[in-house]
């Protein structure tokens, strides 16, 4: 909780969530829905207003940062401009009291682990902005902390070298084996890193599960629309595992949402787990109102006869990939494996 009477508001809601040892586990979600908040207390620089942050079963909330087996990586890396890169990574352990020859040996093995062996004596602004973030995880992960905390950290980062270092960070978790806990608005750095994925929005977490499980089965509408592309569908329950879509027919999901028979329902299917035929009495209808041709893929936009717009993303190197043109009428299906139910109200 922030403020005090009318100007307070509640940044996180009732939020508890369990981080295994040796984890990269993200918190994923747009700007302002708690997650660098939580990030913050887990390090203390905020305290929790209720609640506790446990380490080991060890009660951190009333110890500073300093006394926290924790540290941190920021958006701004906050190199020291003046020191090498040697220097800079050394320069915790020095704070902390350790013996020379530990520094030294620490600080050798941290350039060889981040793969900065050769630029070990330059200075900070004579390097490239992803070798200083390579340094920032250096001197961060130096002092060899239970958990490492990465605010954002290939925000300022190009889209390729991004890409990269997206590797490199998992590749520095899995040899180090410290708890990494990531904080990102980006889906693909989530998918990409993640061991687990807590998806948040307002305050709360909505969903936490493997990048599969996040991304194949969503639990809420925000879940399935955040992650990637999707095609929602109101629906009505028609039996387990059965719904209707007006205009269109039926649809089966594996999912067991337990709605009884008539109950509103919003079904969820990703585009490139549809399938387009041509028309028959078993394919569900379509009209093709667009087609968008990627290299790899082309997506097809397709209404049905409600009105409800859709998407179908077909790979190009298939026999879906034939060339379908505006006015087509098509059929399409698509597994029960591979439609969710929403547990969001759909009103």
């Amino acid at each position: 909780m922030f403020g005090t009477g009318a100007n307070a508001f509640r940044a996180l809601d009732d939020v508890s969530v369990d981080i295994q040892k040796n984890e990269f586990f993200t918190l994923l979600g747009p700007s302002g829905c708690g997650k660098t908040t939580l990030l913050r207390l887990i390090a203390g620089f905020e305290q929790p207003s209720s609640g506790a942050v446990l380490l080991d079963g060890i009660d951190l909330s009333s110890k500073p940062p300093y006394q926290r087996p924790v540290n941190t990586v920021f958006q701004n890396y906050a190199l020291f401009p003046h020191m090498t890169v040697s220097e800079n990574i050394s320069f915790g352990l020095e704070m902390l009291g350790r013996p020379k020859e530990q520094i030294k040996s620490v600080t050798a093995e941290m350039l060889r682990l981040v793969r900065l062996e050769a630029m070990a004596d330059r200075r900070i602004t004579q390097i490239s902005g992803g070798q200083q973030q390579r340094v920032a995880l250096a001197r961060a992960l130096a002092p060899q902390p239970k958990v490492l905390l990465l605010d954002e950290p290939l925000s300022a980062l190009d889209l390729q070298l991004r890409k990269e270092m997206q590797l490199e960070l998992k590749r520095l978790q899995t040899d180090t084996g410290i708890t990494f806990v990531f904080v990102t608005h980006d889906q693909d750095e989530a998918l990409t890193m993640s061991d687990r994925i807590a998806v948040m929005n307002g305050g709360e977490i909505l969903q936490i599960g493997s990048p599969r499980e996040i991304y194949d089965k969503p639990k809420h509408r925000f879940v399935a629309g955040f992650i990637g592309e999707i095609n929602l569908l109101p629906a009505k329950a028609a039996g387990e595992g059965e719904y209707m879509i007006a205009g269109v027919g039926g649809l089966r999901s594996d999912d067991r949402s337990g709605l009884g028979m008539g109950a509103a329902a919003m079904i969820a299917v990703r585009p490139e787990r549809i399938r387009i035929v041509t028309p028959t009495p078993g394919a569900l209808p379509g009209v093709v109102s667009n087609v968008v041709y990627h290299g790899t893929d082309t997506i097809v936009h397709f209404k049905l006869a409600d009105g409800v717009e859709m998407r179908a993303r077909l790979q190009n190197n298939t026999a879906q990939s034939r060339s379908f043109a505006k006015g087509d009428e098509i059929g399409w299906s698509v597994d029960a494996s591979s439609v969710s139910v929403l547990a969001d109200d759909p009103s």
